[in-house]
């Protein structure tokens, strides 16, 4: 398909051509639900292949020049339409484009939840529907069409045992499609082999026959988290995007914090739409971006996590954010300000956090290494209304626990500065532990890491640091 930049088709003479030889779908509805009864769900598709060589628009083109596939269904008085799943869209790239085309291929498939009413009429039923769709192959695409669709549903009486496909004259039944018992798993499995299309295989199947759930979500989320890993930027904005709309649709019959899946997956879309609007250059887009959603749910859990986005693309390079001191552990910490001229690693560590013990003789070896030329850790943190056992306690009980964790697992940090406080976790994004800020010496951010590091990784940065401007004397290293 050739395109002008401008998003237009050069159809030039070719139009008449396509009208006269427009390629016409193969649309087949099929029941895939068996036996049909009153007071149920029923799973319905639509098949459609194309000739060789042709594909269609997806139902959510990137470009909205181009013409849609859409299904519409028209369900008769006791039938109520539940929703439409669409395939996951493929990318193709086209000459002259910025980005990929998002379509389906030659042969894909939709499907169609329904409810029957519970004093639906035992007897022959029709669900009616149309198919809108335009037919491309690689250098024209042809005059739009519509198709019609037909299911034939026959509907059985309580108890009435099921007949046969052959017997009642209704379409094929097709056998439920294989659904994963471990989607999230399975699918993140999937993406780390680089096979997206068999996870947006698991996905469909398993939305076709559990419609749309907070594993559902979190699966397609991963798919976008690894694409955006991988690099593959218009894949992981796909990805982002599905989870989104789809997170959005299920927060209107629910609130966000209902249950942990929803919220993950949500912040991991609106991660993923920000990084790789980033990746691409517009860092100025994406930082609206997540300022506007942090204003939309800045008052639910996902404050942290589009927080820590913000930060990620933004804080480097920026004088570090106070810390809150109203609580402490051990002694008073000094302020950030009262630290200038050292070089300070802030590390935000929770007292559940496996990865934070696992973290911390690494930063104790630092600490006795480069602490004698101007390098301190604080270490910020803060209560969760639970202790061991996930035991729900009040903050006296959850204070006395945490630092009971800190003398036991953190011996070298009993001497560290420990603020306390959820204030300073929200002001540094922190929703993954341990989170890592490096501050030089001026007060300003040159590190900003959610996640455990080396300490091969961070001794050249903090060589570095302590080697900017004119290194401290003895006598003008303040202890924290």
């Amino acid at each position: 398909m050739r395109i002008l930049a401008a998003g237009f088709f050069l159809l030039g003479v070719l139009v008449g051509r396509a009208q006269v030889s427009r390629p016409v779908a193969q649309v087949t509805p099929v029941v895939e639900t068996a036996p049909v009864r009153a007071g149920g769900a029923v799973r319905l598709s639509v098949q459609v292949a194309l000739p060789e060589g042709l594909h269609v628009q997806s139902n959510a083109p990137r470009d909205p020049a181009f013409i849609p596939t859409v299904l519409t269904v028209e369900p008769p008085t006791g039938v109520v339409l539940e929703e439409i799943i669409y395939p996951a869209a493929s990318d193709l790239r086209q000459a002259g484009l910025p980005q990929p085309l998002a379509v389906f291929g030659r042969t894909f498939a939709i499907g169609v939840r329904v409810t029957l009413a519970a004093g639906q009429a035992p007897g022959r039923l029709e669900v009616r529907g149309r198919l809108r769709y335009q037919a491309c192959n690689d250098q024209v695409c042809f005059q739009p069409a519509t198709a019609e669709v037909v299911w034939s549903l026959q509907v059985m009486a309580p108890g009435e045992p099921a007949a046969s496909p052959a017997a009642n004259g209704t379409q094929p039944v097709l056998p439920a499609l294989p659904v994963t018992r471990n989607l999230v798993r399975d699918v993140r499995v999937a993406a780390a082999n680089g096979d997206f299309a068999r996870g947006d295989a698991l996905v469909d199947a398993y939305r076709a026959a559990l419609g749309v759930t907070p594993d559902l979500l979190l699966a397609i989320s991963w798919q976008g988290r690894m694409a955006l890993t991988a690099k593959r930027l218009d894949l992981a904005e796909g990805y982002a995007g599905r989870t989104y709309e789809l997170a959005v649709m299920a927060l209107k019959r629910r609130t966000m914090d209902d249950e942990p899946d929803l919220p993950t997956a949500f912040g991991a879309a609106i991660e993923v739409r920000a990084l790789a609007a980033t990746e691409r250059g517009a860092r100025s887009e994406a930082l609206a971006f997540l300022q506007g959603e942090l204003k939309t749910y800045g008052a639910t859990s996902l404050h942290k996590r589009i927080q820590k986005d913000l930060n990620l693309i933004s804080l480097e390079g920026t004088t570090a954010p106070p810390l809150d001191l109203a609580e402490y552990l051990g002694k008073k910490p000094p302020a950030l300000a009262e630290l200038k001229g050292r070089v300070v690693l802030l590390f935000f560590w929770a007292h559940w956090c496996s990865d934070c013990k696992e973290q911390g003789p690494e930063l104790a070896r630092l600490m006795e290494r480069f602490g004698p030329q101007g390098f301190t850790i604080v270490a910020p943190t803060q209560r969760f209304g639970y202790v061991a056992g996930d035991v729900p306690a009040p903050a006296e009980q959850e204070n006395r626990y945490i630092e009971q964790v800190r003398q036991r697992y953190y011996g070298w940090m009993t001497s560290v500065p420990t603020p306390l406080g959820e204030a300073n976790h929200q002001r540094y994004g922190v929703s993954t532990t341990p989170t890592l800020a490096m501050v030089d010496r001026a007060g300003i951010i040159r590190l900003y890491h959610p996640g455990t590091m080396r300490e091969t990784e961070l001794a050249p940065l903090i060589q570095r640091l302590l080697a900017e401007g004119a290194p401290l004397g003895a006598a003008d290293v303040k202890s924290p």
